[in-house]
């Protein structure tokens, strides 16, 4: 496939999450995609075991909405910036629902073969997540003193 397609690939990936067809996401997908997160204690394998990462998020803020804001393409890779909203309505890695707002921004790593993705690595703003849905403080950071 082009730089181009696998950049369409991705696209029709985040449109199908946008849309809430779970189907169409894992169509998408290798049968022994890998996928990785920080909110996963172990990478996610196979189609089974996404579908079930993915319904996760989508019980846990059931208003989910990615937007990509970048895409980069080398090769079989397709690197993207994304940004994610939503309520935190549901449960979310094992967290109650706090009602609260959430914004955030990730960058995917993904690497597709043959039109199917077989590897996706998220980097995401999980600190920041964790902070707005109230089970995270941090510090503030101190000015500078003169």
């Amino acid at each position: 496939m082009s730089e181009q397609d696998n950049a369409e690939h991705y696209q029709e990936a985040i449109a199908a999450i946008n849309n809430r067809d779970i189907d169409a996401y894992v169509e998408l997908l290798d049968e022994s995609i890998v996928l990785e997160t920080e909110l996963a204690p172990a990478p996610i394998q196979g189609r089974d075991a996404a579908r079930q990462l993915i319904q996760s998020y989508f019980d846990g803020i059931p208003d989910l909405h990615l937007e990509i804001q970048q895409i980069i393409t080398s090769g079989d890779y397709v690197v993207a910036r994304t940004h994610l909203t939503g309520t935190h309505k549901g449960t979310l890695v094992g967290i109650p629902a706090t009602d609260s707002s959430i914004d955030v921004h990730s960058c995917n790593v993904v690497e597709i073969r043959d039109g199917k993705t077989i590897k996706s690595t998220l980097y995401s703003q999980s600190a920041k997540l964790f902070q707005q849905i109230g089970v995270l403080t941090l510090p503030k950071a101190m000015a500078a003193q003169p």
